[in-house]
């Protein structure tokens, strides 16, 4: 992935906007140009991985204990009724531990994109319906993850390998 050549644009804010606001089938006109290439696609996705993170980090950071993590999946699994198989336990428990910087779980995750995918948005859109965000407090919401996925993807670049001089 060249994450150089991703950028967050006013149409990817407007996009997480709409997700937030009516869910995933917000996106569905977007799959076309999501599909493009990586680095669309990455714009896209960095919102909405970032945003999981910023609202995991609202709920539990600095001060969690783990139990709270196990118990809050639980009960995400409960809310998510009839699509309760499409969360994988294993799989969205990590994916929070590692959004507050807990320690790994001691078992093997099981590494399934559209699992991760899944649990991602459950969680994502459990945690915005719990917080009822009015108007301001979701661009409050939207502009801190604007804000975290600038330094996430900043953070990237500067991991990747530096080109030689031709």
């Amino acid at each position: 992935m060249d994450y150089s050549a991703v950028e967050i644009r006013e149409k990817n804010i407007l996009a997480l906007r709409s997700f937030l606001l009516e869910g995933p089938e917000a996106w569905v006109p977007l799959q076309a140009e999501m599909q493009v290439d990586d680095e669309t696609a990455a714009g896209y996705m960095s919102l909405l991985f970032c945003a999981f993170e910023v609202a995991v980090r609202r709920k539990f950071a600095p001060t969690y204990i783990v139990g709270q993590l196990v118990r809050f999946v639980a009960d995400v699994r409960i809310a998510a009724g009839e699509d309760v198989n499409l969360i994988n336990p294993l799989i969205a428990e990590d994916m929070v531990r590692r959004a507050v910087d807990a320690p790994p779980l001691k078992e093997t995750v099981p590494e399934d994109v559209s699992a991760t995918l899944h649990a991602q948005v459950f969680i994502l859109l459990y945690l915005i319906a719990e917080m009822d965000l009015d108007r301001a407090g979701l661009e409050q919401f939207i502009d801190e993850v604007v804000a975290f996925t600038e330094e996430w993807l900043a953070a990237r670049r500067d991991e990747m390998p530096a080109h030689p001089s031709t």
